[in-house]
């Protein structure tokens, strides 16, 4: 008996009510959305259902990513589809990769129209079929690239493009930083120290810290900065290490702990800077109805609902054995229905499974040195003379699901070259453990990139014995393997 379930939608976002999949009655279900994106200004298509098994066993859902990490944002045009035991179980596969870099300590990666890069020592694209990494064009800057509608956005420094034509120059003074395009706007910090240090507005030539929302359109030559609302920041040096957005709003977070958000035409401070105090948001992820963003120092995130910041305590939870501070949420992704979140400075994995509403320990991805309470950041001791000392804290630089896989990444402090004679406590391959990628696979996740279409678009997800598979408009995208207790 085969199962197929039907709904339309013209909106961005699909709120269903309960509806329950009788997983034992159909060897085939088959659940179709109609939807209609409209024009394509960088808005988030958030998720498209999720229903349960008549039994409650299962969770069933897809939607589209609305994510970004320190650093990059996801794939706004890849789909999601999932299959989540309620208990929370969940058994996985981590496979380790070739390094990007044979000479840097660290790695970050992004996805885009199902490929996976690493930035870092030049742009690479992670090959399947060789299992090994080859250099891709690079367009400059930190290779930061969108899909916008059929076009490709790209940001490089302090210039952006769009299909290969520039639609914003650098500036004649200081730079741009951190582009973001979302909700018809092109956003970014407009920076310059004039070589100081962090310090709070004086004037115009002291330096200066400055946010824009410039209205934009793919159909547009140029970016009209005359257009463009502002916000001078208190202090100046004030950039970001993560965007987000929820609904109608655009929230960046400083990196001296202000929080911002634009929103009807005007920016406003949710929390105002304090070059004094160590308030850092990381990531953002929608999840539910509002965002989760990544913070240090509690290593935790932190829930944004349109209005004001909640700390969720115990959001992931501090191991044992190890000190509970200076610690970062640095990634979250949603993989396999589940929040996953990689925390600074142990390279913890987090999964939390929304059923139970329980935290899950995945693993360490370094295996050394060994976790202890008595130091901060791993080798403190040994690198206590050197600069900056927690430089060999531990990273999960990337959470990058791509087909039925999540990619993961990690890294030192930053990706430095590698300096034998200086760090000789991490002599002669210790040191390699730093910027490596691992593939994990875990049963029950299906990612793949939508093609553009205009007008209205059918996705039909499906799930067989054994199997999973995506199409729009009837022809397959993606399918892959269901094991275990899935595979029923």
């Amino acid at each position: 008996m085969n199962r197929t379930i039907t709904w339309r939608s013209l909106l961005f976002l699909l709120a269903l009510g309960p509806l329950a999949v009788a997983a034992t009655e159909a060897k085939t279900v088959t659940i179709q959305v109609t939807l209609d994106r409209g024009p394509d200004f960088g808005q988030a298509f958030g998720s498209l259902f999720e229903v349960a098994s008549d039994d409650g066993q299962l969770m069933i859902g897809a939607g589209f990513q609305n994510a970004y990490n320190t650093r990059y944002r996801a794939d706004r045009h890849a789909v999601q589809f999932y299959i989540r035991p309620t208990s929370g179980e969940r058994t996985y596969q981590m496979a380790e990769l070739p390094r990007p870099s044979k000479t840097l300590v660290g790695s970050y990666l992004f996805g885009r129209d199902g490929e996976v890069y690493s930035t870092y020592g030049g742009l690479k694209k992670w090959q399947p079929k060789s299992s090994d990494w080859a250099a891709a064009e690079s367009l400059g800057g930190t290779h930061e690239t969108m899909r916008l509608g059929g076009g490709l956005l790209t940001f490089g420094a302090s210039r952006v493009r769009y299909n290969g034509r520039s639609i914003l120059e650098p500036p004649k003074q200081g730079s741009y930083q951190l582009f973001f395009y979302a909700n018809g706007h092109l956003c970014f910090y407009h920076v310059h120290r004039n070589g100081k240090p962090y310090r709070l507005f004086k004037n115009e030539a002291d330096g200066f810290s400055l946010l824009f929302a410039c209205p934009w359109s793919p159909d547009q030559p140029r970016v009209d900065l005359a257009k463009a609302k502002t916000l001078r920041l208190p202090v100046v040096g004030e950039t970001t290490f993560a965007w987000g957005q929820l609904g109608g709003q655009v929230v960046t977070g400083s990196n001296i702990g202000g929080f911002y958000v634009f929103e009807n035409g005007r920016w406003r401070m949710i929390l105002e800077p304090n070059i004094n105090v160590s308030y850092q948001l990381y990531s953002s992820l929608a999840f539910h109805d509002r965002l989760l963003m990544g913070q240090y120092p509690t290593g935790r995130v932190f829930s944004y609902d349109g209005k004001k910041i909640t700390d969720l305590k115990g959001w992931p939870p501090v191991p044992k054995g190890v000190s509970g501070s200076s610690r970062e949420a640095q990634t979250t992704t949603i993989y396999g229905g589940d929040l996953f979140v990689g925390v600074w400075p142990w390279a913890e994995l987090w999964r939390y499974n929304p059923d139970q509403r329980r935290w899950h320990f995945a693993q360490r991805m370094f295996k050394h040195p060994a976790p202890s309470a008595n130091i901060t950041h791993p080798y403190d001791l040994e690198n206590a003379n050197g600069t900056p000392r927690n430089r060999w804290g531990q990273r999960v630089t990337s959470l990058v699901p791509s087909g039925p896989d999540l990619f993961i990444a990690t890294s030192a402090k930053a990706p430095y070259q590698w300096e034998p004679k200086k760090f000789p406590f991490l002599a002669p391959d210790k040191w390699k453990s730093y910027g490596k990628v691992y593939r994990m696979t875990m049963p029950g996740h299906l990612a793949v990139p939508t093609i553009w279409t205009a007008g209205p678009t059918t996705l039909e997800f499906e799930l067989q014995p054994g199997q999973m598979s995506i199409r729009q408009d009837g022809k397959l995208l993606a399918t892959t393997k269901l094991t275990g207790p899935l595979s029923r």
